[in-house]
């Protein structure tokens, strides 16, 4: 490093850079002062009083300026303005400058003639902004819970959320906006469960997060994570239902006791927990239909499921103003124990299914036998059509005491 000769104003030099000391006088006082430019392309002055200290000061910045810190006196006056104006540009990220030119390139090359980075990286804002409250698992599962039972639905469906949803939020205890796709689906995965229940698991996973979205507990106007959520697939089995004549002799061995539950859902198609909560005040033999409350229902929705002769002849020597229809809860198992004695196979939700097959051989409407069964007239059309012909619609609905 050398420095001019005793001369004003003394030079410092570092290879190509240079930093000048002047001496001037200030109330009598001699005064040295170091004059060099900055990153920010401003000329910087220091003083000092003594000049060793100015020419060591002069020194360390020489050093750092040869070094690379201060690029910007290597530049060309065109370029040490577009320098320092960009420096100035990005001095509040805290970034360096390469940094940000590198990654500004690689969004330009993404972008191509959609727009903008500008325009990108305002929409990406808006559509990922954090102003989410941070709400936990359990708090949304809460406040679903607080919301299903304000809008009418039904106690039973309100309990199948409630047990499903708190072993999912005790999986799950963190933010709700910290829960990813692929957590989840391991758990849906290990489930010890069959892919339809699976499957309904997910759908109400997926009822939540959604919940979560639109009370702005997720942001908006995006997927939620549960959305990619896969699909368990479903293989259908063949349905199962009774012929008439095995329908007959079981009704004519069962017990009293059993006969409404047998009657009830191979002649209304009620479900089987629909049964289990039916109270006799809603079976209605003079207008004959059955009342079937949002409270009793699966769906939450109420419906009127009509008593068709033979129903009303089963029913009428076991009816009661009131009280439930099935007065003790293991008459399900009891019943299929007395077809197990006779040799009657019992295939998978068999009374219900009998029902809808031979009341669509009967009445040729999906759409009436839907709203019966409280289903859509699609599954009904699926399922049901041509598995019975009329001539054993006939016999299955002149079955009578």
């Amino acid at each position: 490093m050398k420095a001019k000769s005793s001369t004003w104003p003394q030079i410092i030099r570092q290879g190509n850079v240079s930093v000048k000391i002047y001496r001037s006088l200030n109330r009598g006082r001699t005064i040295y002062t170091i004059a060099f430019i900055g990153t920010d392309g401003h000329r910087n002055r220091r003083s000092f009083s003594d000049f060793e200290q100015a020419k060591i000061e002069a020194s360390r910045i020489a050093i750092d300026l040869h070094n690379g810190q201060f690029e910007l006196l290597q530049l060309s006056p065109t370029d040490a303005t577009i320098y320092s104006r960009a420096v100035q540009s990005i001095r509040s990220t805290g970034r360096p400058l390469d940094v940000i030119s590198s990654e500004y390139a690689e969004a330009f090359r993404i972008l191509g003639s959609l727009g903008s980075v500008a325009d990108a990286a305002r929409f990406y804002a808006r559509h990922h902004a954090n102003t989410t409250p941070g709400k936990t698992v359990p708090e949304v599962v809460a406040q679903f819970l607080v919301s299903k039972k304000r809008d009418g639905f039904s106690k039973r469906y309100i309990e199948d959320c409630r047990a499903r949803l708190n072993t999912f939020a005790l999986s799950f205890p963190s933010k709700i906006e910290d829960v990813f796709t692929g957590e989840m689906q391991a758990w849906l995965d290990a489930l010890n469960t069959g892919p339809r229940s699976r499957n309904n698991v997910r759908n109400l996973i997926i009822t939540l997060f959604n919940f979560s979205r639109d009370r702005g507990f997720l942001a908006k106007n995006q997927r939620t994570e549960a959305e990619s959520l896969t699909k368990a697939k479903v293989v259908e089995s063949e349905i199962g239902i009774f012929k008439p004549e095995l329908l007959a002799k079981l009704l004519k061995r069962a017990d009293p006791n059993l006969v409404p539950f047998i009657a009830i859902g191979g002649f209304a198609g009620l479900r089987r927990a629909e049964l289990l909560r039916l109270n006799w005040k809603d079976v209605d033999l003079k207008e004959k239909f059955i009342r079937v409350t949002p409270e009793q229902s699966k769906t939450g929705q109420r419906r009127l499921v009509p008593i068709q002769p033979n129903l009303s002849m089963w029913l009428r020597p076991n009816a009661r103003s009131k009280g439930l229809v099935c007065r003790n809860a293991r008459i399900p198992y009891r019943t299929t124990a007395v077809a197990a004695e006779l040799g009657i196979p019992w295939p998978n939700n068999a009374l219900r299914h009998s029902y809808a097959s031979y009341r669509l051989a009967q009445c040729q409407d999906a759409a009436k036998v839907a709203l019966e069964m409280g289903n859509s007239p699609a599954i009904i059309f699926r399922h049901y059509q041509q598995l019975v012909t009329p001539t054993e619609a006939k016999a299955w609905w002149n079955l009578r005491p």
